[in-house]
């Protein structure tokens, strides 16, 4: 099932904290904002398989970082706003 990638979903804008598993947080880029949601299509019969899962379409605030990244919605936190 295809994707569908929604510039007008309320986490758009919000600022977030990656997953400590990926290369690029262990790299040192940690903290991005949200620029797209890809909200999951479809029903999957295993629980944890990622096709299921919305995708939050990131650009980080690392400068060596300059395409967008993409990491599964719930692994990642969102950041307290001050």
């Amino acid at each position: 099932m295809a994707r569908i990638g929604t510039k007008n979903h309320p986490s758009v804008g919000k600022r977030i904290q990656i997953p400590a598993y990926s290369d690029l947080w262990m790299q040192g880029a940690r903290f991005g904002t949200i620029e797209r949601v890809a909200l999951a299509k479809g029903n999957y019969v295993k629980a944890g398989d990622p096709r299921g899962a919305d995708i939050f379409v990131v650009k980080m605030d690392h400068p060596q970082v300059k395409r967008l990244c993409r990491f599964i919605a719930d692994d990642c936190q969102y950041l307290r706003e001050s």
